[in-house]
């Protein structure tokens, strides 16, 4: 490793200034959640470590991620630099490290596992069960982030899915809304399906029906990465096979959202006068479409720093396997209406 890699070899790599690099390692504002990616990533492959006062090196982190998550710039790159920056507070470096579809299908572990010395390890979005399970038996510390496996006592950090699917879906009915129609892959995803639970606990405790010809679940879009967002053509098919439409839709995620709304306005509806639309994530373009997406934040940053302290825990003091809930907050912005006011 070497220890001597200063700001300017990082700013160097990139083509930009030393500026922009000290801006993004201390978590400042100025600069772009992409460019702050890439900062942390070319910090990561020059092995950067900031000297610290406070804290003593203690050691490894070994962060396994997806393959098709690896360049997602939407939603996991705050999970990463956030779980970076946490732990290097603590005194780790943190070392993420791609898994692909051969490593899971031949249970193959990462070289850079028999190459360092790892105190602990983080695996963040969703694993083959299989695969997980052969980490999970070699008794190295291990928290899974943004999902659980149901079969595996494995300690976590999530959102809390549910919950905050109750709320958002409580805050349309709050609104009059009566007839709320979802969209969401609960089959590819166990968030989507907690979120569809929460859905349905907010109809039934508001003794509201759930009419199935509202709900969409099952239509499959075999891409990796987009496999939760269903294809707009199947979306608009759906729509047009329908004998009615609800007056509010709640989507499983925000990119869902974003294209649905896209769909009704293309149709002629116009959102949130005809339709209320509400999603869930917060991702940036959610500010950006028109009309502004409600939603509910999920806190990104939080899930990074909770799993690393989470980790870190037992790493030095053990403990029973547990499960931490994040809860997000809900962004009430354009894209639904108080029923019957223009």
């Amino acid at each position: 490793m070497n220890s001597k890699t200063s700001m300017q070899d990082i700013a160097d790599k990139l083509g930009i200034s030393k500026n922009a690099v000290s801006l993004a390692l201390n978590n400042k504002a100025g600069v772009s959640e992409e460019l702050r990616f890439r900062i942390f990533e070319a910090a990561n492959q020059l092995n950067y470590r900031t000297d610290s006062k406070t804290k003593k090196k203690r050691g490894n982190l070994l962060v396994l991620i997806p393959e098709n998550i690896r360049n997602d710039k939407i939603f996991y790159y705050e999970v990463f630099w956030s779980i970076e920056k946490r732990a290097k507070e603590h005194g780790y470096n943190a070392i993420i490290c791609s898994v692909t579809q051969e490593m899971e299908d031949q249970l193959i572990l990462p070289e850079l596992y028999h190459e360092i010395d790892f105190q602990g390890m983080l695996l963040v979005g969703v694993l083959h069960l299989n695969y997980v399970r052969k980490l999970f038996d070699l008794g190295i510390p291990l928290v899974s982030v943004d999902h659980y496996y149901d079969s595996l006592q494995l300690d976590a950090v999530v959102t809390a899915n549910a919950e905050e699917a109750y709320k958002i879906v409580s805050h349309l009915i709050d609104k009059g809304h009566k007839q709320i129609g979802f969209i969401g892959a609960i089959s590819k995803s166990k968030s989507f399906k907690e979120r569809w639970s929460g859905y349905q606990n907010a109809m039934s405790d508001a003794e509201l029906a759930i009419d199935m010809n509202h709900i969409i679940i099952n239509i499959i879009n075999p891409s990796p990465l987009e496999e939760l967002n269903f294809p707009p053509a199947q979306i608009a098919d759906h729509l047009d096979a329908m004998t009615s439409m609800p007056t509010a839709w709640f989507c499983a995620d925000d990119r869902i959202a974003i294209s649905f709304i896209q769909i009704l306005i293309s149709k002629g509806y116009k959102v949130p006068a005809d339709i209320s639309v509400v999603g869930f994530g917060d991702i940036e373009a959610a500010q950006l479409i028109a009309p502004r997406l409600t939603t509910i934040q999920v806190q990104r940053e939080k899930l990074g720093y909770e799993a690393v302290d989470f980790l870190i825990r037992k790493i030095d003091f053990g403990g029973s396997p547990a499960k931490v809930s994040i809860y997000g907050e809900l962004i009430e912005r354009d894209s639904c209406k108080m029923l019957g006011y223009r």
